[in-house]
């Protein structure tokens, strides 16, 4: 469904960038449990997630305890992270309008930072789970977690529910069921893949895209346009 754009300046709203498969390229934490379980039981974790079973805070917790992988391995594998093009070319836009996108992740911060670091990206805002090294064990938790909310393990939504107003739109770009709850409470909303099928199916109009080039697209046309009375 697509969402008709409200008459709103770039320079009022404050924007929020989901990470994995939104602004990388894959799934990064999906695919690192992949690679560094020591056996196949993070699948039926991710399967019982899928359905409803379990929430995201057990499903990550049982998946990390599997994974095994020195912080030597870790780098050399976020080395090769690819970001998507077009969100420095977002950052940049952005910036000539004065605003700062916040990325809301249910991957863990450290893992965001170096992959940012990797691409001469810096002093973005970053709220993600949190991650201890031991030895080759990941020790994750989470400090962003909302007791009333019995499904995310990082209840993005968090971060503005409690300060919203008229005059400063929220804009939320994203791409899973992690971004459900934020997606449901943002007045503009880009999104794909589950997100996209989420919304549709619950009648919650969106902005569809593919790429952050969509989103770079409509979001140029909205820099130097007025905003008409709400």
């Amino acid at each position: 469904m697509e969402q008709e754009l409200v008459n709103y300046r770039l320079s009022d709203c404050r924007v929020f960038f989901d990470f994995d498969n939104t602004i990388t390229v894959g799934d990064v934490l999906y695919e690192l449990i992949e690679c560094y379980s020591l056996s196949e039981d993070w699948i039926k974790l991710e399967k019982a997630w899928q359905l409803g079973e379990i929430t995201t805070k057990q499903c990550l917790i049982g998946q990390m305890k599997e994974v095994r992988i020195s912080r030597k391995d870790l780098s050399r594998y976020l080395a090769a992270v690819e970001i998507d093009a077009y969100f420095v070319k977002i950052i940049e836009l952005l910036g000539k309008v004065g605003v700062t996108p916040v990325i809301l992740s249910d991957n863990f911060e450290p893992i965001i930072q170096e992959i940012f670091a990797n691409n001469n990206i810096r002093g973005l805002p970053v709220f993600a789970n949190h991650l201890e090294f031991k030895g080759e064990e990941l020790i994750p938790s989470f400090p962003y977690s909302n007791p009333d909310c019995p499904f995310c393990a990082h209840c993005k939504k968090t971060h503005f529910i409690h300060d919203r107003s008229i005059e400063h739109p929220i804009l939320y770009v994203g791409d899973g069921r992690s971004d459900i709850c934020a997606a449901m409470e943002s007045d503009i909303v880009f999104a794909k893949d589950t997100l996209l099928a989420y919304l549709n199916k619950h009648g919650r109009d969106c902005i569809e895209f593919t790429a952050l080039a969509d989103v770079y697209k409509h979001l140029k046309g909205k820099v130097y346009e007025p905003a008409s009375a709400r």
